[in-house]
C-alpha cells in the first residue's frame, strides 16, 4: 500500500478547526471555532518539532462555551435576558469561541515512507493547528485509517468500527487479531448494553475469518470459539420476529464443501431432545469424563470433601461418581490402605453430586459398566471439533446453573490436559502413551483414570481426527487452532472464594496461551473476578459499566491507560465498547454493527 506524505494528508482534512493553546504531558488545551462537537471526538495535530513528521492523535475529554472577549460569558446571558437587543446578544458570531481539553492518544511519525504509531511521549509544537475528524469530512477516515494502520490490522476478526464521539468512521475497521482467541479477554458491561450482539458479531468474525483461511488456503492457523448461550438466541437470533437468522443462517449459507471443512460434525449443541439432527445435535457428556477437580471448580468445598472425592477417584477412576453417590466408600482387595471418613464428610459430598443422579440432570448420562450403563459421551467429537477450527454453539437454557458451569469445566480441562499431553512428546509413538498417562490411566500402575475417554481419544487420534500427527511428526502447537472458551456468568464461579482449592480456569489463565488456549470472561462485575484471573487478561472489551466502583476497576485492569475515558464508561450508547489490549498502543473505542444490519 502505498504512503501518502505529510503535506498530501493535511491536504485531505480541510480547513483548521482550532489552534493548540496550552499542552503539557497529562492534557492539552485547544482553542475552537464555534460548532457542534461531542465528549470523544477526535482531532489530528500536524507537527514538524524537531524537523520530524508527525501527525497527533488528540481525543477531546470536555469542552466549554467561551467569547473571544474578555467580558464574562455570565454577563452576556444576563444582558441577553433583561435586554435581548443588547450588544452581543446575538449577532456576534465571531465573538463564540470553545475551549477543549483533552490527551493525546499518541502520535504517527514518518520512518521510510511509512507512518509509524507512538504512545504519547511527545507533545506538538506551539500554536499547532487542530483540525477535527469529522463526518462532514469523509476524506478525514481515511487520513485516520493510515495513520493507526499499525493499530488497525486489515484482518482477523472483526468486531465493528472506530468511533469517534457519537459517530462511527465508516470504513475504519477494528479487528481482533486471530492469535487473540488464544490469549484471555474480557467482555464487561452492564444489562442492556449489547453484550449478546458483541456475541454474535464475534462469533461471525470467527467463521468469517476461518472460511477466509479456507478459500485462499493459507497455512495460518484457524480459530475455534465455544461460546456459551444462556439465552438461545445466537442459533435463530431475530428470525422468529422477521429479524436477521443468526449462526444457523450462516451455516447453512455455506457450500456443503465449506460445511465439511468449516462447519461438520456440528455448530450447535442443546440439551433439548433434537431427533437426527446433523449439524445441530442434543449435547451429552458422561459421568466417565468428570474428575473431583471438575466438581470442586464449581462448588464451595472442605478440604476433607475434596480429600474424599480425591480417593474415590484414586480407587474407582472413572466409575467414582457413581460408587460414591451409592455409598460404596471400601477399597478393592487389592488395596491393603484403609481410610475411614467422617459419614458427615461422605454425606456432603453425596449432596454435591446429586445434580448427577440419574433423572437430575438433561446432559449427564450414567456410566456404571457393570449395570449396563456404557459410556456415552459427546466429548471426544467436541476436541476434535475444537482443534479442527469450528464454532460451537452451547445452549444452556435447559441446564442448571451446574450443568452450564460444569461442562464449561470439562471441555477446559480436556483440552488443556490434551494440548500439554501433545507438547511433552517428540516421538510419534509415544503420544497415545502421554495421553493416557496425562487422564491418570496407567495400567502399569493399576491407575483407571479415565478410560474410556482415553480409549476414544486414542481411536480419533488413530483415525486422524486429532491433528496431532502430520506428516509422521508431532504438530507443532502454532499450527494448530487459537482456541477460545466462553465463561458466561464469570463472578459465579472465578471468585477468589472458589479460586482458593484450584481452578482449571487459573491453570489455563496463567498457562493457556503457550498452549494456544484463552478464556472469554463475560461479567456485569469487574470487581467479584478473582485477580489472578484479571491479571492475565490481556484484551478487554469495555462497555457502559453500572457504577463508579466497576468503572474503577475496569480502568486499572486494563492492559493500556485509559486515563480520559472515564465519563465514557458511564455514558456510552448501545454496541459501543472500548477495545484495550496488550498488542495495541492507544484504547480503541469501536460501534458495533447490529448483527441484522451486518447480515443484511
Amino acid at each position: 500500500m502505498a504512503r501518502s506524505s505529510f503535506q498530501s494528508l493535511i491536504g485531505k482534512l480541510g480547513q483548521p478547526f482550532g489552534i493548540l493553546a496550552e499542552s503539557n504531558t497529562n492534557q492539552l488545551s485547544v482553542i475552537a471555532s464555534n460548532s457542534d462537537i461531542a465528549v470523544g471526538d477526535l482531532f489530528l495535530l500536524p507537527s514538524l518539532r524537531g524537523g520530524i513528521e508527525r501527525v497527533y492523535v488528540f481525543r477531546a475529554t470536555e469542552y466549554a462555551n467561551i467569547l473571544n472577549r474578555t467580558i464574562e460569558i455570565e454577563d452576556i446571558a444576563r444582558n441577553k435576558l433583561t435586554m435581548p437587543d443588547a450588544y452581543l446578544s446575538d449577532d456576534a458570531i465571531q465573538e463564540k469561541l470553545l475551549a477543549l481539553k483533552g490527551i493525546v492518544l499518541g502520535y504517527a511519525e514518518q520512518e521510510g515512507g511509512s507512518w509509524t504509531y507512538n504512545r504519547p511521549r511527545r507533545l506538538p509544537e506551539h500554536l499547532t493547528p487542530v483540525y477535527h475528524v469529522s463526518k462532514d469530512n469523509f476524506a478525514s477516515y481515511a487520513v485516520i485509517a493510515e495513520l493507526l494502520e499499525s493499530q488497525l490490522p486489515k484482518e482477523g476478526i472483526y468486531l465493528g468500527d472506530m468511533l469517534a464521539g457519537e459517530s462511527s468512521l465508516e470504513g475504519v475497521k477494528v479487528f481482533l487479531p486471530a492469535y487473540a482467541l488464544s490469549h484471555h479477554i474480557g467482555i464487561f458491561g452492564r444489562t442492556g448494553v449489547g453484550k449478546s450482539n458483541l456475541m454474535m458479531v464475534l462469533i461471525k468474525g470467527v467463521l468469517d475469518y476461518n472460511r477466509h483461511c479456507y478459500v485462499s488456503n493459507t497455512n495460518a492457523p484457524k480459530t475455534s470459539f465455544l461460546a456459551i448461550d444462556p439465552h438461545d438466541e445466537f442459533r435463530r437470533w431475530h428470525f422468529a420476529n422477521g429479524g436477521a437468522d443468526g449462526i444457523s443462517g450462516v451455516a447453512n449459507s455455506y457450500s456443503q464443501d465449506e460445511q465439511n471443512a468449516l462447519i461438520s460434525p456440528f455448530y450447535y449443541l442443546t440439551a433439548k431432545d433434537i431427533p437426527g439432527g446433523r449439524l445441530e445435535q442434543t449435547l451429552t457428556i458422561s459421568r466417565g469424563d468428570i474428575t473431583p477437580d471438575d466438581l470442586f471448580s464449581i462448588t464451595e468445598s472442605t478440604e476433607q470433601q475434596i480429600a474424599f472425592a480425591s480417593r474415590q477417584f484414586a480407587v474407582h477412576g472413572e466409575q467414582w461418581i457413581g460408587r460414591s453417590i451409592m455409598g460404596d466408600t471400601g477399597n478393592p482387595d487389592d488395596v491393603d490402605e484403609e481410610v475411614e471418613y467422617m459419614q458427615g464428610t461422605v454425606t456432603a459430598v453425596q449432596r454435591r453430586l446429586g445434580f448427577l443422579h440419574r433423572g437430575n440432570t438433561r446432559i449427564v448420562t450414567n456410566f456404571d459398566p457393570d449395570f449396563g450403563d456404557e459410556y456415552q459421551s459427546q466429548l471426544p467429537d467436541i476436541l476434535c471439533a475444537l482443534e479442527a477450527g469450528r464454532v460451537l454453539v452451547v445452549d444452556t437454557t435447559l441446564m442448571s446453573e451446574m450443568e452450564q458451569f460444569l461442562f464449561t469445566t470439562v471441555v477446559a480441562r480436556t483440552l488443556f490436559t490434551l494440548r500439554k499431553a501433545v507438547r511433552s512428546v517428540e516421538a510419534v509413538e509415544s503420544l497415545p502413551n502421554a495421553i493416557r498417562l496425562a487422564f491418570g490411566n496407567d495400567d502399569d500402575r493399576g491407575q483407571v483414570g479415565l478410560s474410556s475417554l482415553v480409549d476414544a481419544l486414542i481411536e480419533r487420534l488413530e483415525k486422524g481426527k486429532l491433528p496431532y500427527v502430520q506428516n509422521g511428526l508431532i504438530t507443532p502447537s502454532n499450527q494448530l487452532p487459537f482456541v477460545n472458551i466462553v465463561i458466561e456468568e464469570a463472578p459465579s464461579i472465578l471468585n477468589p472464594q472458589r479460586m482458593k482449592f484450584g481452578s482449571v480456569f487459573r491453570d489455563i489463565s496463567r498457562q493457556g496461551r503457550k498452549f494456544g488456549i484463552g478464556l472469554t470472561v463475560i461479567s456485569q462485575q469487574v470487581s467479584e473476578i478473582d485477580s489472578g484471573i484479571l491479571t492475565q487478561i490481556n484484551t478487554e472489551l469495555t462497555m457502559a459499566l453500572g457504577n463508579d466502583v466497576e468503572r474503577r476497576e475496569a480502568i486499572k485492569n486494563a492492559s493500556i491507560d485509559m486515563q480520559g475515558f472515564e465519563r465514557e464508561l458511564q455514558v456510552m450508547g448501545k454496541g459501543q465498547v472500548i477495545v484495550t489490549a496488550s498488542y495495541k498502543d492507544m484504547p480503541l473505542p469501536t460501534q458495533v454493527p447490529d448483527f441484522d444490519a451486518l447480515i443484511e
